[in-house]
């Protein structure tokens, strides 16, 4: 068992089930995040970084939306349903977005396609979670 998933398991209000696919998306949600933020610093560094500005302004949303919805859903004590669907449904938005802008410069760059794969996880692990969840939220036992 990771330590994610043994600590979702440890909490005194955890979330009844789904700890594997919480603890896979607060994985990819972090994952995710560093790597926008990497990526980010990497086009700056490139020499055509005005061809790269929407990319980093994207990768910056993303990896700000991936930390936020990764510290929300770790938080298990009395979740609100509505906040977890529309904040697990911006993440994946964000990084569909931020996937999308990414593929436009990976032939050029690998941190490009790094970071486009990261958001395809990401995304991919938010809209599972999502759809296992009561309404968006988790249900809690006690």
């Amino acid at each position: 068992m990771d330590k994610i998933t043994e600590m979702l398991k440890a909490h005194p209000r955890r979330p009844h089930g789904h700890f594997e696919r919480i603890a896979q998306c607060l994985a990819a949600c972090t994952e995710c995040e560093q790597i926008c933020i990497a990526c980010a610093d990497a086009c700056l560094e490139e020499d055509e970084v005005a061809a790269l500005r929407q990319c980093i302004r994207i990768d910056q949303d993303c990896a700000d939306l991936c930390a936020a919805t990764a510290r929300m859903i770790q938080r298990q004590a009395h979740p609100d349903a509505a906040l977890w669907q529309a904040t697990l449904l911006a993440c994946a938005q964000a990084c569909r977005s931020c996937s999308a802008e990414c593929m436009k410069h990976e032939s050029a760059h690998a941190h490009c396609r790094l970071c486009r794969e990261a958001c395809d996880r990401c995304e991919r692990t938010c809209m599972e979670l999502l759809r296992a969840l009561p309404e968006g939220g988790a249900e809690i036992t006690h």
